[in-house]
């Protein structure tokens, strides 16, 4: 009797630790040798609207910089990020925006896509300036309507490149 009564603690502790790991961890599926990162878990920073991108085949929940002072403040409201989050800027026109890297405390990759949510350029890896004093400003030299910040390598590790297709709807 004591011997089914701790096989059965032992699976509900099993079952536990799997429904846990679901839950609270981002899942990964094995599809032909290459991992496919699904939606991440989380609510994103309060006070942003938020979509789901999908580019790469990957899943980002993203916070949506749609106002002028959320864009100026950008990821630099941030200590980190993981593999399933990111930023996205929306705005008005088409044009080849610039962004920098001051006030960032992490590395990021940007990824600019056209009105059309294709990707028209990608800076990889760009590190934080040290200062404001000592901080390129990045552009691609073709128009962009959003701009797509990840963590650094995203682009690299999903296979993003010019002419990928993100999508996302806005409300």
């Amino acid at each position: 009797m004591q011997t089914r009564f701790a096989i059965a603690v032992a699976a509900a502790a099993a079952a536990a630790a799997i429904a846990f790991a679901v839950v609270y961890f981002t899942p990964i599926l094995q599809i032909g040798g290459a991992p496919i990162i699904q939606t991440a878990a989380g609510e994103g920073l309060p006070g942003y609207n938020h979509t789901v991108v999908t580019i790469g085949g990957v899943h980002l929940l993203v916070d949506i910089a749609d106002t002028q002072a959320k864009k100026v403040k950008g990821l630099a409201v941030r200590t980190n990020m993981t593999e399933g989050e990111g930023m996205l800027f929306i705005f008005d026109t088409d044009y080849p925006h610039p962004f920098w890297m001051n006030g960032m405390k992490f590395p990021i990759d940007i990824i600019w896509l056209g009105s059309n949510k294709t990707v028209v350029h990608i800076e990889h890896s760009l590190p934080p300036c040290p200062n404001q004093f000592d901080c390129p400003n990045h552009q691609p030299e073709r128009n962009a309507r959003y701009v797509l910040e990840t963590v650094a390598g995203f682009s690299e590790r999903h296979g993003v490149k010019d002419g990928t297709k993100a999508e996302f709807t806005l409300n």
